[in-house]
């Protein structure tokens, strides 16, 4: 299928669903690392841990195995469902003139026959691949259109393109690891924003007049940046996966009762997506968690590299939001 690609434009530095204004760029370290920093980082490096402990002898409680085998019983299920979940929200994205996400609008024909095209090819097995193929091309168009750091918002559309590739192949089974990882990517790095540009989030905040529950929208929004990436690292390592994607299923469910249809639009695929995480649980491979039997390994394991990957990917946020 041909694609209109259009040309890169640095507008898009990273456009949010309710603010026009695009003039933000990300703050240096010394200003990002505070002493409120530090002691959230260590709160949610607790909490991980504590996971860690609690992870296998919760697994172990008899009404978790009960609740755990009837959702292994809908595992068949869960490529139909991936199916009807995401031609629906094709169809809700063509019908409110945008594609993949509320702010990629579909400004040219050949886009709103790709997407139209991408939800038909879901009604037949045999025509997944070129729905994947289809919401590929899409995500190049938008990668050229908003410009590459913007897009990686959405890294979880490659994960749903690569199920849809491998669903009916040996490989099949790989499709939930690939889809944790890019959820997962795609939520720290939305935390990322939060972390090195809060005045957005504090700027959207402030004119919805959303509660902060006691704390100063400043601290509110580093919460909620702590609370994603630390949803984002289980979702990646494998902690918990199924209690994860319900608390994930939770804030969004929330967020759209505030803003409404757009929400419900923007999140309607990866509403999909957590179902599906709620019944694959760790799916058949072994998770990075599960690869250290010791608890103190695990532990270390989980603590140690998320620190590496938290200050990486800012490391990445900052340069890419200055250069690109």
């Amino acid at each position: 299928m041909v694609m209109h690609f259009s040309k890169i434009s640095n507008i898009y530095i990273h456009v949010k669903w309710f603010t026009d204004n695009f003039e933000w760029v990300p703050l240096p370290f010394p200003r990002i690392v505070t002493l409120t920093f530090l002691f959230w980082l260590a709160f949610t490096l607790l909490i991980l841990l504590l996971t860690c402990a609690f992870h296998d002898p919760l697994g172990k409680m008899r009404p978790v195995v009960r609740i755990h085998g009837w959702l292994h019983r809908l595992r068949p299920h869960t490529e139909v469902i991936l199916r009807i979940g995401l031609a629906i929200g094709l169809v809700l994205q063509l019908l409110s003139g945008s594609y993949l996400a509320p702010e990629f609008r579909t400004n040219s024909m050949w886009i709103i026959l790709g997407l139209s095209a991408a939800a038909a090819c879901l009604l037949y097995k045999r025509t997944l691949p070129v729905s994947g193929a289809i919401l590929f091309l899409l995500y190049i168009q938008a990668s050229l259109s908003y410009g590459l750091f913007h897009s990686i918002d959405y890294l979880l559309y490659l994960g749903i393109v690569y199920y849809l590739f491998v669903c009916g192949t040996p490989i099949k089974r790989t499709a939930a690891p690939v889809l944790y990882i890019c959820t997962g990517m795609s939520l720290a790095w939305l935390a990322m924003e939060k972390l090195t540009i809060p005045e957005l989030a504090c700027t959207v905040m402030g004119s919805y007049g959303l509660p902060t529950f006691g704390f100063t929208i400043e601290h509110f929004v580093m919460i909620s940046a702590f609370v994603e990436i630390g949803l984002a690292w289980a979702f990646i390592v494998g902690i918990m996966n199924r209690f994860t994607a319900l608390l994930a299923s939770g804030i969004f469910i929330m967020t759209s009762l505030v803003f409404g249809y757009k929400e419900v639009i923007g999140h309607m695929i990866i509403h999909t997506v957590l179902i599906l995480f709620l019944i694959e649980g760790t799916g058949e491979l072994r998770t990075p968690f599960q690869f250290h039997r010791s608890p103190v390994k695990r532990g270390l394991f989980v603590g140690v590299n998320f620190c590496l990957f938290l200050f990486s990917l800012m490391a990445l946020y900052i340069w890419m939001g200055k250069t690109l």
